[in-house]
């Protein structure tokens, strides 16, 4: 038979019109020529898939490239991943640094609870084999596919989902591998390479969007924690508001501790225990930089070469822009503790300068130095009680007075050193003995060694601050004279020896005497309590 115009005119109607094989075969013509056509359909279909697929990939690429929240494009991967191949099912799943593992982030089409939850440790299945080698791979019939290594609890997940033929492919970015996307069919289904080839295509059109996903996240917590924070430090909110305002940007729980691992703040519902974090804080603060273990972050608080502090996140799903925002935040509250130590130190001068104004007498301008004292909220119009406090080692005296300037800024007074001592105006109180007893608690707790207080009213005027000042020390004098150290007291607490302060107490010899009855009566009581102490038969004292 030969072909005629006519017969090749209706092999290329056929072709235009998408005819199926039946048609070609009716045609009457040489079988050859019947079989050119049919191979020319077969390819021009193919043709036709691959465009389909292209313009599909490319609009699912400008898609994806659209999106800028992390969740919104891992659910856009796998949903465009089932259409483009055409599956039962699509999922993904993300490493985790932390546990050396992956687990499944997002689905589509999957049924089971336990394929949702799901961990793959590297090299297991299919999937960890992927992830571990960065190499795509696929199979038509994964439960008898002997390549991979066949786990209970991968098979028994993958069984229970129904899965078979499976395709894998990792989501890479230059060095960095996110994970795995995986496209998937409940029956027997070879992948054709150009299948492979598309899910490999839209795999790293998916890697970009998760890194540039993930950069414009950390961009907008990095802008939320600056904004927040610049308004927390124009307000003055401290730690306080520091920790406040990054749980409520980082949506977690947040813990400020100072440089020497103690709390100053915390916000949120569960603020991580320091206790359970001693390895990853001792790391932070070597290497100056975050560690962190499951969904804890630590950061160190690194001013130059000075650690001021430490701060701690709890969040579920901890990824690198949390981390990022969190390091900002400790520049940030660097700034902040190095402004608040600046305010601290100027005012501590400041009250330091007008405490050795005030009992340096004579004053020379008592109405300068009364608007002075004002100005860090000290009324010499009113009653006052003067503290003095030591304890005899003059290294422990900076630590001192910083411990008594806490205590007398809490109280409205103010604290500083003066003729060797740290001293203490706070204002008036009924038991000036009672101020020194919980002064002394305090300091003798805070350093870890006996600190001696004497105490004594003052009447309004500078000059009563003085005379109260004289008098608290010799009392605290009396005080170690009596071996009393560590205690607080006054001078209506010291009993005749108070009584002998208060007889001519502006005379240095009376203050004197004194100090020297403390000192005799201390010693004949001591020496009593060795006269009269139990002896043993034997003794000298006692042997005849």
């Amino acid at each position: 038979m030969t072909t005629t115009p006519a017969t090749t005119s209706t092999l290329l109607r056929l072709l235009r019109e998408e005819a199926d094989e039946a048609a070609f075969r009716a045609v009457a013509a040489e079988p050859p020529l019947v079989d050119e056509a049919l191979e020319i359909r077969s390819r021009l279909a193919a043709h036709r898939s691959r465009e389909a697929a292209l313009a599909a990939l490319y609009e699912t690429a400008g898609d994806l490239a659209s999106l800028r929240d992390l969740e919104d494009v891992l659910q856009a991967i796998v949903s465009r991943a089932r259409t483009l191949v055409d599956t039962d099912v699509a999922y993904l799943l993300l490493s985790d640094p932390e546990e050396g593992d992956t687990y499944v982030r997002v689905t589509d089409g999957i049924t089971t609870d336990g394929f949702k939850t799901g961990r793959l440790a590297a090299g297991t299945g299919l999937g960890g084999l992927v992830a571990a080698t960065a190499v795509p791979y696929h199979t038509a019939d994964y439960p008898n596919d002997a390549r991979f290594e066949h786990t209970p609890y991968v098979d028994g997940v993958i069984g229970a989902e129904g899965l078979v033929a499976i395709q894998g492919v990792p989501l890479k970015f230059g060095d960095q591998v996110y994970g795995v996307l995986f496209a998937a069919n409940r029956r027997v289904r070879p992948f054709s390479p150009d299948e492979v080839d598309l899910l490999i295509a839209l795999a790293n059109h998916a890697a970009l969007a998760i890194e540039n996903a993930t950069l414009f996240e950390e961009v907008r917590k990095t802008a939320a924690v600056h904004e927040r924070l610049t308004a927390v430090a124009l307000d003055g909110g401290g730690p306080t508001g520091l920790a406040t305002a990054l749980a409520d940007v980082l949506r977690g729980s947040v813990l400020v501790l100072d440089s020497q691992d103690r709390p100053l703040a915390s916000a949120g519902d569960a603020p991580p225990e320091p206790a359970d974090l001693v390895r990853e804080m001792a790391q932070a603060r070597d290497l100056r930089s975050s560690a962190s273990r499951g969904t804890v972050c630590v950061t160190p608080i690194v001013a130059t070469d000075e650690h001021l502090g430490t701060l701690l996140l709890v969040r579920g799903g901890l990824d690198a822009s949390d981390i990022h925002a969190l390091e900002r935040a400790a520049q940030a509250a660097a700034l902040m503790l190095l402004g608040e130590r600046a305010v601290a130190e100027a005012e501590h001068r400041l009250r330091g300068e007008i405490l050795e104004d005030l009992l340096g007498a004579p004053h020379r301008d008592p109405e300068g130095l009364r608007r002075r004292a004002a100005l860090v909220g000290l009324d010499l119009e009113r009653d006052h009680v003067v503290l003095v406090a030591r304890d005899g080692d003059h290294g422990r005296r900076r630590r001192i007075t910083e411990l008594a300037g806490g205590h007398a800024t809490r109280l409205g007074g103010i604290a500083g050193e003066y003729g060797g001592s740290t001293v203490v105006v706070l204002p008036s109180v009924e038991d000036p003995g009672g101020a020194a007893r919980v002064l002394a608690e305090l300091l003798t707790a805070g350093i870890g060694h006996p600190v001696t207080v004497g105490a004594e009213h003052a009447a309004p005027g500078a000059t009563a601050v003085v005379e109260a000042h004289r008098d608290a020390a010799r009392c605290l004098d009396v005080l170690v004279a009596l071996d009393r150290a560590g205690e607080g007291a006054c001078r209506d607490d010291l009993g005749i020896h108070g009584i002998l302060l208060g007889r001519q107490a502006a005379t240095n010899w009376t203050a004197s005497s004194a100090v020297r009855s403390a000192r005799w009566w201390s010693t004949t009581r001591r020496a009593a309590a060795t006269w009269y102490a139990p002896r043993s038969p034997t003794s000298p004292a006692t042997a005849t």
